[in-house]
């Protein structure tokens, strides 16, 4: 039984050894094979003649090719010469057209015949339609075949601002291809709306929010347009013709990067890194604007030398080295905020799974890692890019919801918090007319009273009279100052406490009182409410603590001005927190949105309050 298998297979092995020793393409219309099987090679590192190829082609020095979809020969600063052998196999004469896809290199057809190369033409991308040898997107050369004929094409390479040598091809009908390129258009039209939609709709939300995330978010996807429209050949019919070829000199790594660029900067922004991972947000930052200042003067070189030459090799070798290091370093910045469970992050590697993948493949390509030769039409990047945009636009829009929600909450919030503050602040005015009314008949209206008395009395004692008189003008004074301090819009607030305080000198409690800053920086609306804290709580003092010793500290900077009371009393009874004294006081701090905190130390009482500038 074993041998009956072995026989088998050696039988297998001849018979495709014995069907590759046939390197003749046979084509009978459309033809859906790989043709690079039919391909033989030859490397010319010297720039030879014609004649000293057509030598190397009759010694057989032109080599088999590996079988492949597509030529992918790695790294070459050489020439290559690939031959083709085809017979159209009908019995009538057809067009067939050999087509390539890579935006940079410079392909040259020729017929051996007769001993001599005769050219068909030459083509790039670098020319507009109408000077292409066959005005279409991919870049084709028309074979004319009679019935039978056979006809040896050989191809010449000749790579223009790219470094490696790659790209797919086909052998096909006119008519084949045509229907070929009107569908892939279609499809390629279908990711080119929807990516300007997609385009236009974050631009018009920029607009609208003044938010960078969709800035950033518009010119990641501009800039993968412009990658993919390269990428597939497409901005032939994109760009302008007088910008065309201006267009061509930019490599596709140049908007790769820009994209990398655009890309991070979106990262950042979704996942709040300036708020959550502070240093990481440095070190991408600093990335991103070397980016940045790399690609302004490679565009701006680019403008005052528009030829390739060497330099611009080294240049993109340094574009590519800064797509590597920021990918790296963003790969392993999206890993640790998945460790340090940031739950946008999470959502961010689903949304960007596809797209890591598809670079990766496009790396190996480039590199031939493992001899990886990833094609898909009309391409993995184009895929994953569609994907991503797709489920970001998603949660861009699932996330300003959630925005939207709590700003009408904080806003609900706010608005019964300044409901309360408005009840409040009329009950502290009516206390304070309380107050003052009281003053008035305790002080003022007693004063008066005695006053008309002595006037009344038969025998009217001067003295007295006077007295009466100053005692009414003080009284009438302080209820002025009571209701309206205007010693501190002329002499500050600093300078008015310190009055105030020369008040204690004949009393039995040391006060001890710091001032720190500059009290120029304070509103006087705010410096008006401070001072009646500061006396609320110095009244309650005097009237409730029994302490002998008053630490008074205020600090005035640029942003916060903080008022420190600490005394040796008794502390604050629990019945008195909710006292009209206490209340005043959150109602003036919570009117400046400011910080009342107030507490007993176990050696008497201390309170702070804190009101932003």
């Amino acid at each position: 039984m074993l041998n009956k298998y072995f026989l088998i297979i050696c039988f297998l092995l001849a018979f495709s050894v014995n069907a590759s020793e046939d390197d003749t393409l046979f084509v009978k219309g459309v033809y859906s094979q790989h043709i690079v099987d039919f391909f033989q090679r030859f490397e010319d590192c010297k720039a030879e003649s014609k004649e000293e190829i057509i030598q190397h082609f009759n010694k057989g020095e032109f080599q088999d090719m590996a079988p492949s979809r597509i030529v992918n020969l790695g790294f070459t600063s050489c020439l290559n010469y690939f031959s083709l052998k085809v017979t159209n196999d009908q019995a009538f004469a057809e067009d067939y057209y050999w087509s390539f896809y890579n935006d940079g290199i410079l392909f040259t057809l020729y017929e051996l015949k007769n001993g001599r190369l005769i050219e068909i033409g030459e083509t790039s991308v670098a020319q507009k339609l109408e000077e292409r040898p066959t005005p279409i997107r991919c870049l084709s050369f028309k074979v004319e075949m009679q019935a039978f004929e056979t006809k040896t094409l050989i191809l010449k390479t000749k790579l223009q601002g790219h470094s490696n040598l790659y790209f797919p091809t086909d052998f096909t009908t006119v008519e084949d291809i045509l229907i070929y390129e009107a569908n892939n258009s279609f499809l390629l039209g279908r990711y080119f709306g929807y990516f300007t939609f997609t385009a236009l709709f974050n631009l018009f939300l920029f607009i609208l929010i003044r938010r960078k995330l969709y800035g950033f978010m518009f010119g990641y996807i501009l800039s993968m347009m412009a990658f993919n429209a390269i990428e597939y050949m497409y901005d032939v019919h994109l760009v302008p013709d007088f910008l065309h070829r201006f267009w061509t000199h930019f490599p596709k790594m140049f908007f790769v990067l820009l994209s990398s660029y655009f890309h991070t900067k979106v990262f950042q922004y979704f996942t709040a890194h300036k708020e959550h991972f502070p240093k990481w947000n440095s070190i991408l930052n600093l990335i991103n604007n070397f980016i940045l200042f790399i690609l302004i003067l490679f565009v701006v070189i680019k403008i005052v030398i528009p030829q390739n030459t060497a330099f611009f090799d080294q240049y993109r070798l340094l574009l590519f080295l800064l797509f590597l290091i920021n990918l790296t370093v963003l790969v392993i910045n999206l890993f640790y905020s998945i460790y340090k469970k940031n739950k946008q992050s999470v959502y961010y590697i689903c949304c960007n799974f596809l797209l890591i993948l598809s670079l990766l493949f496009y790396i190996t390509n480039t590199f031939q890692v493992g001899g990886a030769t990833i094609y898909m039409p009309p391409g993995n990047i184009i895929n994953s890019v569609a994907f991503e945009i797709l489920s970001l636009t998603i949660a861009f829009l699932l996330n300003y919801r959630k925005e939207l929600n709590e700003m009408n909450q904080n806003l609900a919030a706010a608005k019964l918090k300044s409901e309360k503050l408005s009840e409040e602040l009329i009950e502290v005015q009516e206390n304070e007319r309380q107050i003052i009314a009281r003053n008035l008949h305790d002080g003022l209206g007693n004063t008066m009273n005695a006053l008309r008395l002595l006037l009344e009395a038969p025998y009217k004692n001067e003295k007295q009279i006077t007295g009466i008189f100053n005692l009414a003008k003080d009284q009438f004074r302080n209820l002025i100052y009571q209701i309206s301090p205007k010693e501190i819009e002329k002499i500050g607030l600093y300078t008015t406490i310190q009055q105030d305080l020369e008040l204690f000198k004949n009393t039995s409690i040391a006060v001890n009182l710091t001032l720190l800053g500059d009290d120029h920086t304070i509103e006087n609306i705010k410096a008006v409410n401070i001072y009646r804290i500061f006396q609320e709580l110095i009244s309650n003092i005097i009237k409730h603590s029994k302490a002998t010793i008053v630490d008074i500290t205020l600090n005035c900077d640029e942003s916060t001005c903080s008022l420190q009371i600490e005394d040796n009393g008794i502390g604050l009874k629990k019945e008195n927190t909710n006292g009209m004294g206490i209340k005043n006081i959150k109602s003036r701090v919570s009117y400046h949105q400011g910080i009342f905190h107030i507490e007993n130390t176990g050696k008497g009482m201390i309170s702070i309050i804190e009101i932003p500038i």
